[in-house]
């Protein structure tokens, strides 16, 4: 038997925890202030109510309406109806070379089930003094904690377990 599963999430951040627990999305954005540099971040696709074998596909458009990055086809199993399937694909250093609305595409055996905009934009002259005085503080507290050693945990985002399949990853 086969269902065509629902998509019930479509999430871009910038950082994503699972470790043996439901995923944790942390930054989640729906505008990137455009900081003329590469971009790593991900998108989760959560996956629910089908049955069967399926493919998606996320395509990254430019305003121009140019891809600017696909996925390509993802293979994916939903084996019982009531099991959901997280797809979560990381996008390394993707450089955004325009300003304006960027569409996201989710394909589903090739039928776009749905779509959304990334607004990439210039930073204000605020933001950039904003930007460099936090990254001035993040240097201090890095020579301030190599002086008094403490113990701390930090949280580690999810990182590729493949070499190098373009940064996309899949998560079950």
């Amino acid at each position: 038997m086969s269902k065509k599963p629902v998509l019930q999430f479509s999430i871009p951040c910038l950082e994503l925890e699972t470790e043996d627990k439901p995923p944790i999305f942390s930054y989640v954005f729906y505008e990137l202030p455009y900081p003329n540099a590469p971009v790593s971040f991900y998108i989760a696709n959560g996956w629910s109510n089908g049955q069967g074998k399926f493919e998606q596909e996320i395509v990254i458009k430019k305003p121009s309406g140019q891809k600017l990055i696909s996925t390509g086809k993802q293979d994916f199993e939903l084996k019982q109806l009531n099991t959901p399937q997280l797809m979560v694909n990381f996008f390394k250093d993707i450089q955004f070379d325009e300003f304006g609305d960027y569409t996201v595409e989710i394909y589903l055996n090739d039928e776009k089930i749905m779509d959304y905009i990334l607004i990439v934009r210039q930073l204000t002259n605020e933001e950039i003094t904003r930007f460099l005085s936090a990254i001035q503080q993040q240097e201090a507290q890095k020579t301030d904690s190599k002086a008094t050693p403490e113990s701390k945990v930090e949280k580690q985002p999810l990182k590729p377990t493949s070499s190098e399949d373009e940064g996309f990853i899949i998560s079950g």
